[in-house]
């Protein structure tokens, strides 16, 4: 059996925000029908875990407004048109937790809402931990703290922590332990 796809025919932007635009495409399906998608379209962003020498993780307890919750997640941001990932990832290293890192490995990008949203987050393992100066955004508001990884294992397992990357990033680690290749 061939590939699915869908091709695009018509496409136009209904809305044109800071972070996402909106657009509202006509596509012909794989069977000669047509059909609509509504298609957020986002630069994507960058998810790093800084894991300590102690085998402990910073997490950051950040208000959502979408979700009306204060959450506690793995520090991440957004991406500007073109950047680089792992720039991206180093710099909300040092925004978000106050640190810089030896080594950055790529565990990974992952897809956060594949059924109407064009966002890649990349993620990284950070380690070779150091101190530096925290600089947040000036509408930015988190507190990062240091958790004993198997606590943060536990907190997606017993649903503390929801948010998507966390889930995926805390789970990718604690695979690659268990497997051995960290």
């Amino acid at each position: 059996m061939g590939a699915h796809f869908e091709k695009t025919l018509t496409s136009e932007k209904v809305f044109n925000g800071k972070v996402i635009r909106v657009y509202y495409d006509t596509v012909e399906l794989e069977n000669g029908e047509t059909s609509f998608r509504e298609v957020v379209r986002h630069n994507g962003g960058a998810c790093i875990l800084p894991l300590t020498d102690q085998d402990e993780i910073y997490l950051v307890r950040q208000y959502r407004y979408a979700l009306d919750e204060e959450i506690l997640e793995l520090p991440a941001g957004k991406l500007e048109a073109g950047e680089d990932p792992l720039a991206a990832a180093r710099r909300e290293l040092e925004e978000e937790c106050g640190l810089t890192a030896d080594r950055l490995m790529d565990i990974h990008p992952i897809y956060p809402t594949v059924g109407y949203d064009s966002e890649v987050i990349y993620c990284y393992l950070a380690t070779g931990l150091h101190p530096a100066q925290m600089h947040l955004d000036p509408d930015e508001f988190l507190t990062p703290r240091k958790v004993p990884f198997r606590k943060a294992y536990e907190m997606v397992m017993d649903g503390t922590i929801r948010d998507s990357k966390s889930v995926a990033g805390i789970l990718k680690l604690y695979a690659l332990k268990a497997e051995g290749k960290l």
